[in-house]
């Protein structure tokens, strides 16, 4: 019998993806929750009757989501963005003592890969190098900027910080020459974009771009069942991982 995951925002629009790339793998999508389904699912009863759950929902449900959690723990793992793993770091702690959890703003392999090189990348270039992270998605995405592209800043930021002791920033320009120790922040938001990040170190005499672009929203589908797979296959200790975990890129 195959074992089922359990999509938390079913309804939604990566919730009617998931399932279909579920549908084709070894796998098999079980009770779901989402908005507006009938009949209606408590969320404890998607963690009570699923092997792993997978969560592409809302910030806004975190909160209840992780108490969920912990009362039936499973194997999670949570790609929703535009929340902070600071603000629930008890909830997180409890949960990941039982369990693992994966947390991934962005499935995407090559999403990954670009995040892998822009933070070697930080780490190789001189603080002479500009760097400015461009975002697009649809009209209709939440967080803004993306949790994709908030992620490479911080990353980058930590890493410049422990090279330079400088503390990197991100804000809207004023006017006047750009400022030392900054990271251009621009957001696009428009028609039916599905992902596009790219990140650019600029010097007075080149630039290196690093950019992944998402044409179909199968494609974060499909990495989502790659770390339910992983997680099925390695059967990792309880802990929180992310996808340098998945992909062996620690």
């Amino acid at each position: 019998m195959k074992k089922t995951i359990g999509i938390i925002g079913s309804t939604g629009r990566m919730g009617g993806v998931l399932a279909d790339v579920i549908s084709k793998s070894e796998f098999a999508a079980g009770t779901g929750y989402g908005l507006g389904q009938e009949p209606p699912v408590a969320l404890s009863t998607v963690f009570q009757t699923n092997d792993f759950v997978v969560d592409f929902s809302n910030a806004s449900l975190i909160a209840e989501l992780l108490k969920a959690a912990i009362a039936n723990p499973k194997p999670l793992v949570i790609c929703t963005t535009g929340w902070s793993s600071e603000d629930y770091s008890d909830e997180l702690s409890q949960l990941s003592a039982t369990v693992p959890v994966v947390i991934a703003t962005n499935t995407s392999v090559g999403a990954f890969l670009q995040r892998y090189l822009v933070r070697k990348l930080a780490g190789v270039l001189a603080a002479d190098y500009d760097i400015d992270i461009i975002e697009k998605h649809h009209r209709n995405k939440i967080d803004c900027p993306s949790g994709t592209a908030m992620t490479m800043f911080n990353e980058i930021k930590r890493v410049k910080h422990a090279i330079f002791a400088a503390d990197y920033c991100t804000h809207p320009l004023q006017e006047g020459p750009r400022p030392d120790n900054y990271v251009g922040m621009e957001v696009v938001r428009s028609g039916n974009l599905p992902g596009d990040h790219a990140v650019s170190f600029t010097s007075l005499e080149e630039m290196i771009t690093v950019q992944h672009v998402a044409f179909d929203r199968k494609l974060f589908a499909k990495g989502a069942v790659r770390i339910v797979r992983w997680l099925n296959e390695t059967e990792p200790r309880p802990g929180i991982y992310g996808m340098a975990e998945v992909l062996d890129l620690q």
